[in-house]
Protein backbone atom coordinates (compact mmCIF):
# COMPACT_ATOMS: atom_id res chain seq x y z
CA UNK A 1 0.00 0.00 0.00
CA UNK A 2 1.39 3.43 0.92
CA UNK A 3 4.99 4.11 1.86
CA UNK A 4 5.10 4.34 5.67
CA UNK A 5 7.23 7.48 5.87
CA UNK A 6 6.22 9.01 2.57
CA UNK A 7 4.68 12.42 2.33
CA UNK A 8 1.01 12.25 1.34
CA UNK A 9 -0.46 13.80 -1.77
CA UNK A 10 -3.09 16.40 -0.88
CA UNK A 11 -6.12 17.13 -3.07
CA UNK A 12 -8.92 19.64 -2.54
CA UNK A 13 -12.41 18.75 -3.78
CA UNK A 14 -15.68 20.65 -3.95
CA UNK A 15 -18.02 18.16 -5.59
CA UNK A 16 -17.68 19.62 -9.09
CA UNK A 17 -16.77 17.44 -12.08
CA UNK A 18 -13.33 19.14 -12.34
CA UNK A 19 -12.81 18.51 -8.62
CA UNK A 20 -13.43 14.79 -9.08
CA UNK A 21 -11.02 14.79 -12.04
CA UNK A 22 -8.37 16.24 -9.71
CA UNK A 23 -9.22 13.53 -7.17
CA UNK A 24 -8.81 10.78 -9.78
CA UNK A 25 -5.46 12.25 -10.83
CA UNK A 26 -4.29 12.32 -7.19
CA UNK A 27 -5.36 8.69 -6.71
CA UNK A 28 -3.57 7.62 -9.88
CA UNK A 29 -0.34 9.37 -8.89
CA UNK A 30 -0.58 8.08 -5.32
CA UNK A 31 -0.88 4.55 -6.65
CA UNK A 32 2.23 5.03 -8.80
CA UNK A 33 4.44 6.40 -6.03
CA UNK A 34 2.82 4.50 -3.15
CA UNK A 35 1.61 7.44 -1.07
CA UNK A 36 -1.60 8.11 0.85
CA UNK A 37 -3.95 10.86 -0.30
CA UNK A 38 -5.19 13.58 2.05
CA UNK A 39 -8.55 14.76 0.73
CA UNK A 40 -9.55 18.27 1.76
CA UNK A 41 -12.95 19.87 1.52
CA UNK A 42 -13.84 23.23 2.99
CA UNK A 43 -17.01 24.54 4.61
CA UNK A 44 -17.22 28.28 4.31
CA UNK A 45 -18.84 29.65 7.45
CA UNK A 46 -20.98 32.61 6.51
CA UNK A 47 -23.52 34.60 8.43
CA UNK A 48 -26.80 34.80 6.54
CA UNK A 49 -28.47 37.31 8.77
CA UNK A 50 -29.56 38.19 12.25
CA UNK A 51 -31.23 34.87 12.97
CA UNK A 52 -28.97 32.25 14.48
CA UNK A 53 -31.22 29.38 13.41
CA UNK A 54 -30.72 30.28 9.73
CA UNK A 55 -26.95 30.33 10.16
CA UNK A 56 -27.06 27.00 12.01
CA UNK A 57 -29.25 25.45 9.31
CA UNK A 58 -26.90 26.61 6.53
CA UNK A 59 -23.90 25.26 8.39
CA UNK A 60 -25.61 21.88 8.99
CA UNK A 61 -26.44 21.62 5.27
CA UNK A 62 -22.85 22.47 4.34
CA UNK A 63 -21.46 19.90 6.79
CA UNK A 64 -23.80 17.18 5.49
CA UNK A 65 -22.76 17.87 1.89
CA UNK A 66 -19.06 17.93 2.83
CA UNK A 67 -19.39 14.59 4.66
CA UNK A 68 -21.02 13.11 1.55
CA UNK A 69 -18.10 14.30 -0.56
CA UNK A 70 -15.56 12.84 1.84
CA UNK A 71 -17.40 9.49 1.97
CA UNK A 72 -17.39 9.40 -1.84
CA UNK A 73 -13.66 10.18 -1.80
CA UNK A 74 -13.01 7.31 0.61
CA UNK A 75 -14.95 4.97 -1.68
CA UNK A 76 -12.95 6.06 -4.71
CA UNK A 77 -9.73 5.53 -2.74
CA UNK A 78 -10.75 1.99 -1.75
CA UNK A 79 -11.61 1.21 -5.36
CA UNK A 80 -8.19 2.51 -6.48
CA UNK A 81 -6.37 0.64 -3.68
CA UNK A 82 -5.05 3.89 -2.20
CA UNK A 83 -5.19 4.97 1.45
CA UNK A 84 -7.39 8.07 1.72
CA UNK A 85 -7.41 10.32 4.76
CA UNK A 86 -10.19 12.90 4.82
CA UNK A 87 -10.09 16.39 6.29
CA UNK A 88 -13.13 18.61 6.76
CA UNK A 89 -11.86 22.18 7.00
CA UNK A 90 -13.78 25.30 7.99
CA UNK A 91 -13.14 28.92 7.12
CA UNK A 92 -14.81 32.18 7.95
CA UNK A 93 -12.77 33.92 5.26
CA UNK A 94 -12.37 32.12 1.98
CA UNK A 95 -11.77 28.55 0.90
CA UNK A 96 -8.21 29.19 -0.26
CA UNK A 97 -7.22 30.43 3.20
CA UNK A 98 -8.37 27.14 4.78
CA UNK A 99 -6.31 25.14 2.27
CA UNK A 100 -3.22 27.29 2.87
CA UNK A 101 -3.63 27.00 6.65
CA UNK A 102 -3.85 23.23 6.30
CA UNK A 103 -0.62 23.19 4.27
CA UNK A 104 1.14 25.36 6.87
CA UNK A 105 -0.04 23.39 9.91
CA UNK A 106 -0.14 19.77 8.73
CA UNK A 107 2.64 17.34 8.07
CA UNK A 108 4.54 18.14 4.86
CA UNK A 109 2.86 16.99 1.65
CA UNK A 110 4.51 15.69 -1.52
CA UNK A 111 2.35 18.02 -3.61
CA UNK A 112 -1.12 19.52 -3.79
CA UNK A 113 -3.55 18.65 -6.58
CA UNK A 114 -6.23 21.19 -7.53
CA UNK A 115 -8.78 21.37 -10.31
CA UNK A 116 -8.36 24.23 -12.75
CA UNK A 117 -11.75 25.43 -11.56
CA UNK A 118 -14.75 24.31 -9.57
CA UNK A 119 -18.36 25.37 -9.49
CA UNK A 120 -19.45 28.51 -11.31
CA UNK A 121 -19.77 30.03 -14.77
CA UNK A 122 -16.70 32.25 -14.69
CA UNK A 123 -14.56 29.43 -13.36
CA UNK A 124 -15.19 27.43 -16.53
CA UNK A 125 -13.53 30.10 -18.65
CA UNK A 126 -10.54 31.18 -16.58
CA UNK A 127 -8.43 29.70 -13.83
CA UNK A 128 -10.66 29.29 -10.80
CA UNK A 129 -10.37 31.93 -8.12
CA UNK A 130 -9.63 29.43 -5.32
CA UNK A 131 -6.97 27.69 -7.39
CA UNK A 132 -5.40 30.99 -8.38
CA UNK A 133 -5.32 32.25 -4.76
CA UNK A 134 -3.81 29.00 -3.47
CA UNK A 135 -1.05 29.12 -6.09
CA UNK A 136 -0.33 32.77 -5.29
CA UNK A 137 -0.28 32.21 -1.50
CA UNK A 138 1.94 29.12 -1.74
CA UNK A 139 4.41 31.29 -3.65
CA UNK A 140 4.10 34.42 -1.48
CA UNK A 141 4.44 32.46 1.78
CA UNK A 142 7.31 30.37 0.44
CA UNK A 143 5.64 27.05 1.20
CA UNK A 144 7.62 24.07 -0.10
CA UNK A 145 4.55 22.59 -1.79
CA UNK A 146 4.44 21.96 -5.53
CA UNK A 147 0.93 22.51 -6.92
CA UNK A 148 -0.43 20.38 -9.75
CA UNK A 149 -3.39 21.98 -11.55
CA UNK A 150 -5.57 19.46 -13.39
CA UNK A 151 -7.37 20.96 -16.37
CA UNK A 152 -11.02 19.99 -16.62
CA UNK A 153 -11.99 17.75 -19.49
CA UNK A 154 -15.56 16.87 -18.54
CA UNK A 155 -18.42 19.33 -18.85
CA UNK A 156 -20.28 20.40 -15.75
Amino acid sequence: MAEANGKPIAVAIDGSAPGWEAMETALYLAGLIQRPVDVLTVIQLRKAGYFAFIDRHLQEESEAYAKQLLAEAEGRGRKAGVEVRTHLLESEKDISEAIITYLEESEPVKFLVLASHGHGFIGRHILGSVTERVIREVTVRGLPVPVLVVPATAGE
